[in-house]
């Protein structure tokens, strides 16, 4: 079963295209579920969770794919009231209180789901994202390490820790590796990367990331990229012309 997948916005700083307009904000997902995946084994704690808890998960997933998030966040508290150690309750609470931008509340209910059972990815990506909400850029990069440490491969967990470096302004060479791994799920990672090539003074890099976040189907944030490429696209010019007018 695939996770939902619950998308948070956050805001970067680009000297570039941050004077006219708000800078690009990437979509960082949040996983929403923790179930088994099928044919895998259940584990004995899941065997213990009441079918009562369980069907206050059901309607709490009803309520929310309505659109009605306080009502599914009732629905997850009267699960965990049943059965405080379901962990995909915790976790999708964790998520709710993002959604709500209750951030700390969300915080409380990653690191219970975490206490829970410390082996799954996808509390320490979610804690990852609520201390971004909260510009708590170190305690995000740790969480972030750490789901990559439990799974190397998580695309999610990858994009979260490249997303964080960029916004700490600091190990580059990694965050651009990084967010390379990630442009075919996440897109908004060639925004990231043209954030970083700016800083780093390699226009023509940036201009070239840009143009290929815009050939991507289905981007997020077209309008804005071409905004971006133009203006660098301009400045580049003027740099050009103003060396040419120096040459003897």
């Amino acid at each position: 079963m695939r996770p939902r997948l619950w998308f948070v916005f956050f805001i970067f700083v680009c000297k570039v295209c941050g004077q006219a307009e708000p800078p690009a904000r990437p979509l960082v997902p949040v996983d929403r579920s923790v179930s088994p995946i099928p044919g895998s084994t259940i584990s004995k704690e899941e065997l213990r969770i009441p079918h009562k808890a369980i069907e206050e998960l059901q309607r709490s997933q009803r309520d929310y794919n309505s659109g009605n998030v306080r009502s599914s966040v009732r629905h997850l508290e009267n699960a965990l009231r049943l059965y405080p150690n379901y962990l995909e309750a915790r976790n999708n609470l964790g998520a709710q209180y993002i959604e709500l931008q209750e951030y700390e509340k969300a915080i409380a209910e990653f690191q219970r789901a975490i206490q829970i059972n410390d082996t799954v990815v996808q509390p320490f990506n979610n804690l990852s994202v609520a201390f971004f909400k909260l510009q708590r850029y170190a305690d995000a990069e740790v969480n972030a390490r750490h789901a990559l440490g439990l799974d190397p491969a998580n695309l999610i967990s990858r994009y979260l820790l490249g997303c964080t470096l960029a916004m700490e302004n600091r190990n580059a060479p990694e965050a651009l590796e990084i967010l390379q791994t990630t442009k075919r799920v996440f897109p908004e990672s060639g925004l990231m990367i043209a954030k970083i090539l700016i800083r780093l003074g390699a226009a023509e890099d940036a201009t070239a990331e840009l143009r290929d976040y815009l050939a991507a189907p289905g981007i997020e944030k077209r309008a804005m990229a071409e905004r971006w490429l133009a203006q660098l696209t301009q400045e580049t010019g003027a740099t050009k012309s103003a060396a040419h007018s120096h040459d003897p």
